[in-house]
């Protein structure tokens, strides 16, 4: 009888161990298991910020490459002004030049202009 409950505590330790090594292995998966989905989630919420990061940060370069090229367009507008005036200026200097040169030839094409106590130049002077 002595024998014989050995061997069935011995069963039953066996069974024990069994079971035991049983629910270790399901507990290894369901941690594994649990791990693998707290990874999965991590990565896709850092995923969703480096994508909200990204278009952030594309948003960004497209308002600043807008300010830019507005800046280009108002320099180019100024440039084309600046030079717009300073062609009309040198025309407007040709252009009185001109009329000095005529006025000039008509003071001295007046009869008596060599009495005349103004000579043309001191007439365009004034």
């Amino acid at each position: 009888a002595v024998v014989s409950t050995q061997s069935t505590g011995e069963r039953l330790n066996q069974v024990k161990r069994e079971a035991l090594a049983e629910l270790e292995g399901k507990l290894r998966v369901e941690m594994e298991k649990r791990v693998v989905e707290a990874i999965a989630k991590t990565e896709a919420e850092a995923m969703e910020k480096l994508t909200a990061v990204k278009i952030d940060h594309d948003n960004e370069i497209s308002r600043y490459k807008v300010a830019v090229q507005s800046e280009k367009d108002e320099t180019e507008r100024v440039r084309l002004k600046l030079e717009a005036e300073a062609h009309a200026r040198v025309a407007a200097e040709d252009r009185l030049k001109d009329v000095k040169e005529e006025f000039k030839y008509f003071i001295n094409s007046l009869p008596g202009h060599e009495n005349s106590c103004y000579n043309a130049e001191y007439m365009i002077d004034r």
